[in-house]
């Protein structure tokens, strides 16, 4: 019998779970923006926003462990009612389902491609802090055996 090295849906929370701490510190910054320079007489460098070493592994966890969706239609998901309430009223985020969270984790990911900072923004919002606060609450609630 071949054994499935997937890791599992409360491991994948946990994972997620674990940025909590570090996205309620205080002091905690996602990133800076740099760039937007003249180095030479008419070349200028465009800004571009450069992860800190915790957003940039919160980034790569997202990827390693399948909370980026692949084959989701991402941008039309964006649109629609689900997404904004997610997004914009906190009681619907404390009653998010993993692959809700997902779907959010992948249009934020996915938009940072198209949109410089989005991310970043998604941060400062409170958005990414308040999908690792539901991950825990999950993750307290997920049997070990649940993929």
């Amino acid at each position: 019998m071949e054994q499935n090295n997937a890791p599992t849906l409360k491991h994948r929370l946990h994972c997620l779970a674990a940025f909590l701490p570090i996205f309620e510190q205080p002091d905690f910054t996602f990133g800076s923006w740099s760039g937007s320079n003249e180095g030479e007489p008419n070349v200028i460098t465009m800004p571009y926003f450069m992860f800190s070493r915790d957003a940039n592994a919160f980034v790569q966890s997202a990827y390693d462990l399948g909370w980026v969706q692949r084959g989701f239609n991402w941008p039309e998901w964006t649109h629609t009612p689900e997404a904004r309430d997610l997004r914009d009223d906190p009681k619907k985020m404390t009653r998010a389902t993993p692959d809700q969270l997902s779907r959010l984790l992948t249009v934020i990911i996915r938009q940072e491609r198209f949109c410089e900072g989005s991310i970043e923004s998604a941060f400062e919002s409170g958005l990414l802090t308040a999908i690792c606060r539901r991950a825990a609450h999950l993750e307290s609630e997920t049997d070990d055996e649940e993929t």
